[in-house]
């Protein structure tokens, strides 16, 4: 597995996320604080650093897929 999981974004370059600890390593080392606040909120709400941290479960709730079968008829 990778160390990093990388993200390109048009304000900041590319954003790599470590993957054990979730610590941000930017390209451009003079990036202005506001755009880097701003792209790491955005990585956080898109769901990135849950990504590179493994913390989505990409598996279908049980519950859920009953609730879409019931809608189906």
């Amino acid at each position: 597995m990778q160390e990093n999981f990388s993200v390109t974004n048009h304000l900041a370059g590319t954003v790599h996320i470590n993957r054990s600890t979730g610590a941000l390593r930017w390209d451009h080392a003079n990036l202005d604080p506001v755009i880097r606040r701003y792209v790491k909120m955005y990585l956080f709400d898109e769901g990135f650093i849950e990504q590179a941290l493994e913390m989505l479960d990409p598996a279908i709730d049980e519950a859920v897929t009953a609730f879409l079968k019931s809608l189906a008829g």
